[in-house]
């Protein structure tokens, strides 16, 4: 996700200018340079007093699927706008009264707005649309105007190909920065392991290296899941929240746990069930802070160091594994 400048927004406080580290916001269009913007960096977005900058990301989703009734309706509403579009130019023209003059102006240029809103949503006017294609090809072989931009029409449909495939090659991308992902999170974990055994061994300088590398594959893997487009609004992550650990308690766990019971192995069983309760206070949670998600008073968070439980107060024992209250880190 890389930076773009809203012009009317900015008020030239330049701080932006000043923390920069590639000099991407110093250009002499007022807009920042993409190409040496550093995906996610948002050191200028978090400076910017007039909230002026924002970040975008590289691929924008593909429009939801409509049904047919949907796109009818969009159509015969754009239509009627066309219409509406159509006369009020003309009236415009036709008039000699100023005032009916910039009204209409007005009119007709809010109708044409909202026109072309409608039909980007009934699927044209989008590169990634098949109806775009759908209509060009149309164009190109129905048209009997001598003038008509065969040429151009040909060239447009040739570059919506390529950037076809250019999608499914960031398709392909997509799922091996999530595979990245999933490898340096497992890494995260597994060097934590590490060096709490190094600690225990007495093998300080082991430990260090281990949480150091530990620190790194997080980098990793957070930027890799970054730049997959996997992080959303405060919103859609607290939803992403309760569907995994809903997911978790409710599918995963339980055959594990039965599995495990039916291999005899109780450390398994008893770990499997300390994180299926404690995932689905975990949902629980998450939901709850969805629907609180405008109340801006401070609450403070307890997790339990066994079993991963979270409550909102020290509780005098822990309601999943039974460790004391006082063994809670706050948050």
């Amino acid at each position: 996700m890389h930076a773009v400048r809203n012009i009317r927004l900015c008020t030239k406080d330049c701080l932006c200018l000043y923390v920069c580290p590639t000099g991407a916001t110093d250009t002499e269009t007022g807009q920042i340079d993409a190409e040496t913007c550093i995906s996610g960096c948002r050191l200028c977005v978090d400076a910017c007093p007039s909230h002026a900058i924002s970040l975008v990301p590289e691929e924008f989703p593909k429009q939801q699927s409509k049904s047919d009734d949907v796109k009818k309706a969009l159509n015969i509403l754009s239509e009627s706008k066309t219409k509406q579009e159509t006369l009020a130019f003309a009236l415009e023209q036709l008039s000699n009264d100023p005032m009916i003059k910039q009204i209409s102006k007005a009119i007709g240029m809010s109708n044409r707005i909202i026109a072309e809103d409608l039909l980007r949503e009934a699927g044209f006017m989008l590169p990634q649309s098949e109806d775009i294609k759908e209509l060009l090809v149309k164009l190109s072989t129905e048209s009997k105007e001598n003038d008509f931009p065969k040429e151009t029409v040909k060239k447009l449909l040739e570059l919506l190909n390529t950037n076809n495939n250019k999608e499914k090659d960031m398709s392909k991308t997509t799922d091996n920065l999530m595979e990245a992902f999933a490898g340096e999170s497992q890494a995260n974990r597994k060097y934590l392991a590490f060096a709490k055994k190094a600690e225990q061994e007495g093998d300080l300088n082991a430990a260090k290296l281990f949480k150091a590398a530990s620190d790194a594959e997080t980098i990793h893997a957070l930027k890799h899941f970054e730049v997959a487009g996997k992080v959303g609004s405060t919103l859609e992550n607290l939803k992403s929240g309760v569907d995994g650990e809903t997911h978790e308690y409710k599918e995963m766990y339980p055959p594990f746990v039965e599995q495990a019971e039916a291999e005899g192995n109780k450390a398994a069983v008893r770990t499997f069930t300390f994180a299926m309760k404690a995932e689905e206070v975990h949902a629980g949670l998450y939901q709850e802070a969805i629907e609180n998600l405008d109340n801006q008073e401070e609450v403070f968070y307890y997790l339990c160091p066994v079993c991963g439980n979270i409550e909102k107060f020290v509780p005098e024992k822990c309601s999943i594994c039974g460790v004391s209250g006082d063994k809670f880190i706050k948050y």
